[in-house]
């Protein structure tokens, strides 16, 4: 007997209460809700996780959601949702959930498996929906093994439990359905467990083991410090390794959301050749890695072939072909000022992926900026326009009925996607290599310029595209900069010049007025009012007296001074003022510079004014100085993504259970068949029933096979079947 101490304390409320709580979290975490509701979780998130792309730039969010909704997103971890600790914790309590469940119901469904049932009463297989009774002339101790042995033909597992009334045969079979049932729980489990050692878990585990710290790319720059080198022993990890061609490396970059971390490679990688081919429409069609894998260990030295969905997997770990980028491109450019009245050059040298000080060059800038050259491309295939007459009148851009700087895909077709199809109006042509740099100021604020190497034909004129955009959210907008007869920018950058030189436009003016008006009675008064005239409107075109220049300048001195009324006929006079101007301008620059008069024809009529436009252009072109790609070393880098991974056979595993138990709980039919035998006046009278857990057509149809080979075999005057249910 319990002493009355041991009875006060199992009686104990406060005990009472632990143990109540514990019971019911048990209770809840093995309960079916629970699961299914951490289940669906998981599958709203993968599909977040589908939707939303995952650790790509902050500005790409920004741009995607807007700036409330992307710092509102991303501390619930959506743009890194696999890592995030929410996920995480739903994985581990599904883990526990799933668990207790198989824990809890794996004897049970152990025991059910093994047990006959053979206690089963008469009365009990009355009631079943599959029933059939019989009269057999063979005697009741004879019958149960004639049954016995016909049943497990059949495939059944037998037991008889004999009694003192008769004999119950109680067979089963499909009992691995089961199995089933348990193989299924045990895949979530370990498929949980493989995706927990492949997330960010580990390595969180082994930075704050070891004692590690993320840094910037500023301090990897300067040297990879020790506080943030992960050994080869890191048991799992995701890292990336941009490689330029001819180089070898033996760490790779982990991207965390503090810094960056670096792990080292139990081999050295080294990029022989990065191959390359494009479809018609500019479109990669294969990339692949021609590698050189190198054991410190072994000393072992031997070569690969990297492609996509063609890993190289050694040692654990394995290399996967993300991308390619530029790998430190070399290049040759010609600066060319956009500002000031002396036409002159200079050469810069530079890297992709580095910059140059401009403050430091010789010449006439005087403005502190930095040069970053940020990409380059070998090849770049756009679909030109066929046949585009629509040309934007000098007119139109005048009086601000056109934007000065038009969108990419009114000059050209725009990127091409999987959108843009070759049809009679565009024809996919490659345009040769382009280069894209930012300049940036002493505030750090940078536009972004992308200008072609070579001249482009387009409505019938040959151009310099050159392009540029305030923010990576823009699309390029580009200036058409007309060629010379030479093909070159030189004539252009004479006119540009010109323009600016005080004494040119005074000359240009006077030479325009006299040679329109020069043989008339007063020509002398008139020449010197038209001179004025064209010289003021070249002054506003050149924005020597504003903030504006060009077409822009010569638009906003209109509205401001000119009564709406009389603005259409007073802007037709300016331009014709400035254009016939203009000429001269042209002419002058070239005698300036020793070449022949132009011959006053279609060609160089179509130059100057395409040079007009593209000079008033310049106003929105934002920078003093453009550059011009001249040479190139080009030099190819492969991104490859590293993955040490050791969830993955765990989750293959996982997937193996998962297919075992949707075999067995789909395929495999759980049946169960009672015999009950007893004494008949001559011979033994015979009742059977059939079960199962799932009722489909085939256990009828078994059923109904049972019934006629039992009725086949049953005595003629005594046989009799119960109805199906």
């Amino acid at each position: 007997m319990s002493s009355s101490g041991d009875i006060a304390n199992s009686l104990n409320p406060q005990r009472m209460g632990r143990q109540s709580f514990w019971v019911s979290l048990m209770e809840l975490l093995g309960s079916m809700r629970f699961a299914i509701s951490l289940l669906t979780l998981i599958c709203i998130a993968s599909a977040i996780g589908t939707v939303v792309g995952q650790a790509d730039p902050w500005v790409n969010y920004v741009n995607q959601f807007g700036p409330f909704w992307a710092s509102f997103f991303e501390p619930m971890g959506l743009f890194r949702i696999y890592n995030a600790p929410w996920f995480i914790a739903v994985m581990a309590f599904l883990v526990v959930s799933t668990s207790l469940c198989v824990y809890r119901n794996t004897p049970k469904m152990i025991k059910e498996m093994r047990v006959y049932r053979e206690n089963i009463r008469e009365n009990s297989l009355r009631a079943f929906a599959h029933r059939w009774e019989g009269h057999f002339r063979e005697r009741p101790d004879a019958l149960p093994g004639i049954i016995t042995e016909w049943l497990e033909h059949k495939g059944f597992k037998v037991k008889q439990s004999v009694r003192e009334n008769g004999t119950m045969v109680a067979a089963k079979a499909g009992s691995a359905n089961r199995f089933g049932y348990i193989a299924a729980h045990l895949s979530i489990i370990v498929i949980c467990i493989g995706g927990l050692l492949d997330s960010g878990v580990p390595l969180q585990i082994a930075v704050w083991a070891t004692g590690k710290t993320p840094v910037t790319g500023a301090e990897i720059t300067a040297g990879i410090p020790e506080k943030a080198r992960l050994a080869e022993s890191n048991p799992s990890y995701r890292a990336n390794l941009l490689l330029p061609e001819g180089e070898t490396s033996r760490v790779a970059v982990l991207n965390t959301d503090d810094g960056l971390l670096v792990q080292d490679l139990p081999f050295e990688l080294t990029l022989k050749e990065f191959r390359i081919d494009f479809y018609s429409t500019g479109m990669p069609k294969l990339f692949a890695s021609d590698v050189e894998v190198f054991d410190p260990d072994t000393q072992e030295r031997f070569e690969a072939t990297i492609e996509v969905n063609k890993p190289l997997i050694y040692k654990g770990v394995t290399v996967y072909q993300s991308s390619f980028d530029d790998g430190g491109t070399k290049v040759q450019l010609k600066g060319i000022p956009l500002t000031g009245e002396r036409d002159y050059r200079f050469d810069l040298d530079g890297v992709v992926g580095g910059g140059r000080d401009l403050s430091q060059l010789q010449g006439d800038l005087r403005q502190d900026l930095k040069v970053e050259f940020t990409a380059f491309k070998s090849i770049n295939v756009e679909a030109l326009p066929v046949d585009n007459s629509e040309q934007v009148s000098v007119d139109d851009l005048a009086l601000g009925n056109a934007d000065a700087l038009s969108p990419f895909e009114t000059n050209l077709a725009s990127v091409l996607g999987p959108g843009v199809k070759e049809d009679a109006k565009t024809k996919f042509t490659n345009i040769g290599p382009s280069i894209t740099y930012k300049l940036r100021d002493q505030a750090g604020q940078a536009r972004e310029f992308h200008n072609y190497m070579l001249p482009i034909n387009l409505d019938g004129g040959r151009y310099y595209l050159a392009g540029v955009r305030e923010t990576p959210a823009d699309g390029f907008k580009y200036l058409r900069i007309p060629v010379d007869d030479n093909g070159q920018l030189d004539g252009f950058m004479r006119f540009r010049a010109a323009v600016q030189n005080d004494e040119i436009r005074k000359l240009a003016a006077r030479r325009f007025a006299k040679q329109a008006f020069g043989d008339r009675p007063d020509s002398a008064q008139l020449v010197a009012s038209v001179a004025d005239s064209a010289q003021r409107a070249l002054e506003r075109f050149a924005g020597v007296n504003g903030d504006l220049s060009g077409l822009p300048a010569i638009a906003q001195f209109i509205e401001s001074t000119v009564p709406e009324g009389e603005r259409e006929k007073a802007s037709d006079v300016i331009i014709r003022l400035l254009q016939g101007t203009m000429w001269e301008v042209y002419q002058l620059s070239r005698t300036t510079a020793n070449l022949p008069a132009a011959v006053p024809d279609e060609v160089h009529g179509r130059f100057v004014q395409d040079s007009q436009i593209a000079l008033s252009d310049l106003s929105l072109y934002g920078a003093p100085v453009m550059f011009q790609l001249d040479q190139f070393d080009e030099v190819k880098a492969s991104v490859f993504q590293l993955a040490k991974a050791p969830g993955q056979w765990i989750v293959y595993l996982g997937c193996l259970f998962l297919c075992i138990g949707v075999f067995s709980m789909f395929y495999i039919r759980e049946r169960r068949a009672f015999f009950w035998v007893t004494q008949d006046e001559d011979g033994s009278k015979v009742m059977m029933g059939m079960s199962t857990t799932r009722k489909t057509m085939d256990f009828e149809k078994e059923y109904e096979q049972f019934v006629n080979e039992l009725n086949s075999r049953a005595a003629p005057k005594a046989a009799s079947a119960g109805d199906a249910v």
